[in-house]
């Protein structure tokens, strides 16, 4: 689809998130595009112990919201499967001494 997402485990109780952007001609349409990833990532906060890269090149502009955040979030849900798998068999979680 029009959005990749890459997981990694961050060792923490929270997930983080990254946008980028890439092959942008101006400022004003990358910003755009960044504007509606961020709108559209704003439920990915579930992955807790992942850091996710939210990716999407000018096509992201031309996608109707509802369909770029469903693509964001099936994106994101097997992007952290398969860090899941790369990981091993424990699954992150808070740092040892956190409740």
């Amino acid at each position: 689809g029009t959005v990749r997402v890459q997981a990694a485990p961050n060792g923490r109780d929270e997930a983080r998130l990254g946008l980028s952007v890439p092959g942008m001609a101006g400022a004003v349409e990358r910003n755009r595009v960044r504007r509606r990833l961020r709108e559209a990532a704003r439920g990915l906060h579930d992955h807790h112990g992942y850091d996710l890269i939210v990716s999407a090149d000018a096509s992201a502009l031309r996608v109707p919201f509802s369909l770029l955040r469903d693509q964001v979030e099936a994106a994101a849900r097997g992007a952290v499967a398969r860090a899941r798998v790369a990981s091993g068999p424990e699954a992150p979680g808070p740092p040892p001494g956190k409740p």
